[in-house]
C-alpha cells in the first residue's frame, strides 16, 4: 500500500530510473488530476519535464460512474460495445455523451492549460496516472498522443490490475506498473492511505512548483 500518490511517485520514479529514457526527447504527461502528483514525483526523480493530457470517461447519462470507454480531444476513442449495450447505452444517447464529454475536455483544455497543449511530434512520451483499473482513459490519451506525432509512448502506473496489462499494451510501446494485483475485486484507491480527490488548487499548487525547478513542459 501506498502511503498517498507522492509517495508512489517516488516508488514508480525509482523503477523507470532502470530504463535509459532519452531525456532530451522524453516528456511526461499527466492524466489529471489524480496523476499529477504522482508525475510531478516521476519528473523530479527522472529530471524530464511533464505537462497533461486530458481525457474523459464515457459513461451513461444515468450512471456517470459505470464507464463504458474513454474519449481525447481530437474524438479518438476506445468504447467497450459488450458493456455498453449491457448498459442499455442506445447510439443516440452515445452521441450526446461523446458531445458532452468533448465538450468538458475542451474546457479543462483552458483552464488547465490555457488552450496551449504541448508540441508531441517526434517525442518520446510516458504517461501517468495515479494507477487503472480497465485503462480506458489511458488508452485514449496514447491514441491522442500518437495522433500528435509522438514517436514512442510509454504507460507508467503504480498499481494495475495484471489483466489488463495485456489490453493495455496494445496501444503503448510499453507498459511499467510498480504494483501488479490478481484481486478479483480490484479498485486503485484501496492500494493508496490517502486517496483524497485531488482538487484543482492542489494541481495548479503542483503545477507552480514544477514551472519554478524547470519540469514543466510548454
Amino acid at each position: 500500500m501506498f502511503r498517498d500518490r507522492e509517495e508512489a511517485g517516488r516508488l514508480l520514479g525509482e523503477l523507470l530510473k532502470k530504463y535509459d529514457f532519452d531525456k532530451e526527447n522524453t516528456v511526461i504527461l499527466a492524466i489529471p488530476r489524480g496523476g499529477v502528483p504522482v508525475a510531478y514525483e516521476v519528473s523530479k526523480k527522472l529530471r524530464i519535464p511533464f505537462s497533461l493530457v486530458i481525457t474523459k470517461k464515457l459513461a451513461p447519462l444515468r450512471e456517470p460512474e459505470a464507464a463504458f470507454g474513454a474519449i481525447a480531444p481530437d474524438a479518438s476513442q476506445v468504447i467497450d460495445e459488450v458493456y455498453m449495450k449491457y448498459m442499455g447505452v442506445s447510439s443516440s444517447e452515445l452521441e450526446i455523451v461523446r458531445e458532452n464529454a468533448v465538450k468538458e475536455i475542451k474546457n479543462r483544455i483552458i483552464k488547465y492549460l490555457n488552450e496551449k497543449e504541448s508540441s508531441l511530434e517526434g517525442k518520446d512520451v510516458i504517461i501517468i496516472d495515479d494507477g487503472i483499473a480497465t485503462g480506458y482513459t489511458a488508452i485514449a490519451a496514447a491514441m491522442y498522443v500518437k495522433n500528435k506525432g509522438a514517436k514512442n509512448v510509454y504507460l507508467a502506473i503504480p498499481v494495475c490490475p495484471t489483466d489488463s496489462i495485456p489490453r493495455v499494451k496494445k496501444y503503448f510501446d510499453d507498459v511499467f506498473c510498480y504494483e501488479k494485483s490478481d484481486s478479483s475485486f480490484f479498485a486503485v484507491g484501496t492500494f493508496y492511505e490517502d486517496f483524497h480527490q485531488v482538487s484543482d488548487q492542489e494541481m495548479f499548487f503542483i503545477i507552480e512548483e514544477a514551472k519554478k525547478n524547470g519540469l514543466f513542459y510548454t
